[in-house]
């Protein structure tokens, strides 16, 4: 039980009440985001924009979403670092994290859904995961009803319309989104190789023509795998085997016997012309002696190209004054020899 104040006892000050004269600051947790500037509100009292929480089939589990009045959704992205912290104003925000939007198709996360309830038999998006306000939310509100049909069957009786997954479709659906993140790739000129790789580097066009079909699978995998963080890890495998895409492990070893093949290649077309350098030179000493400069007798080992073997080198001889400065050094020590530890 709480006590009473007695009579005549003087109230306690509040030691969390704000001092005389001094402005109430209301406190907020502060974090850096970063978003396109065509999704912010342009009026201040319109509020376009909500965080919400869906089912992220790449990671299982819910994720923080981003999603705009116009049905645009946008995942969150947290990149953080330690020992980070952000300057903001006048105050130091202990939050060093970044925070950034990245735009996805909500087509891809309606799959998971699709595969799940209507596998088996046709179900309108409404009678779908009813027990799940995030789940229908995003099947009644922000998907386009008219994007399901690349990735189920639409059957409609009156004004209803219900939907089987047909994983035909969408196998061949997210082949076609695979292409289009490849064409991104090529446009941004991001390196997809197993290697790092210089950007000022410049690589020979022959070099660059063997090396195009490797280029290429190479982007293959890593669009793949940029469109598989938002499919279930079976489907992601099955996107894989559809689209003849090797391993990693394979395409590394693929690679270097490629280049042991280059190699193997360029060593042989060097035999070769060292072969046609020697044949030119016997050719040269046959016309030599045709003409009758050279003396036809002369030893048939002996070639005009192989230089003669060179004298030895003689040891030079001391001057008179080399001699007494040697004489004169002979028993001393050397600096050096003081300063070695014993």
């Amino acid at each position: 039980m709480s006590k009473k104040a007695t009579r005549g006892s003087k109230p306690k000050p509040d030691l969390d009440a704000e001092a005389p004269g001094k402005k109430p600051t209301a406190t907020a947790l502060k974090k850096v985001l970063f978003v396109a500037e065509k999704a912010l509100p342009q009026d201040k009292d319109e509020q376009k924009l909500r965080f919400e929480r869906f089912f992220h089939p790449g990671q299982n589990k819910e994720a923080l979403f981003m999603t705009h009045d116009n049905g645009q959704i946008m995942e969150l992205l947290e990149y953080a670092e330690p020992r980070r912290s952000w300057l903001v104003n006048s105050e130091v925000c202990s939050n060093g994290k970044i925070y950034i939007t990245v735009p996805v198709d909500p087509t891809l996360l309606a799959v998971h859904h699709l595969r799940k309830h209507c596998g088996q038999r046709a179900m309108s998006l409404d009678n779908i995961a009813v027990d799940e306000p995030s789940t229908s939310r995003l099947l009644n509100e922000i998907i386009n009803p008219d994007c399901l049909k690349c990735v189920a069957d639409v059957k409609k009786s009156g004004d209803l319309s219900f939907y089987k997954f047909n994983q035909e479709r969408t196998l061949a659906w997210l082949a076609l989104k695979t292409r289009q993140v490849v064409a991104v790739l090529k446009e941004k000129n991001i390196h997809c190789g197993h290697s790092a790789q210089s950007q000022n580097f410049v690589r020979s066009e022959k070099l660059a023509a063997e090396t195009a079909s490797t280029n290429e699978m190479d982007y293959t995998r890593m669009a793949c795998d940029i469109v598989g963080r938002y499919l279930d890890s079976d489907l992601h495998e099955k996107l894989t085997s559809y689209l003849h895409i090797t391993s990693e492990i394979q395409a590394i070893v693929e690679e270097k016997a490629a280049s042991q093949k280059r190699k193997s290649k360029a060593g042989q077309e060097g035999g070769g012309e060292s072969k046609k350098i020697k044949l030119n030179d016997n050719d040269a000493s046959a016309k030599l002696k045709s003409s009758g400069l050279v003396d036809s007798d002369t030893d048939q080992n002996t070639s005009i190209t192989s230089p003669t073997a060179a004298p030895p080198l003689k040891e030079r001889s001391m001057t008179a004054k080399e001699k007494a400065l040697a004489k004169g050094a002979k028993g001393t020590k050397s600096i050096a020899s003081f300063f070695k530890v014993k």
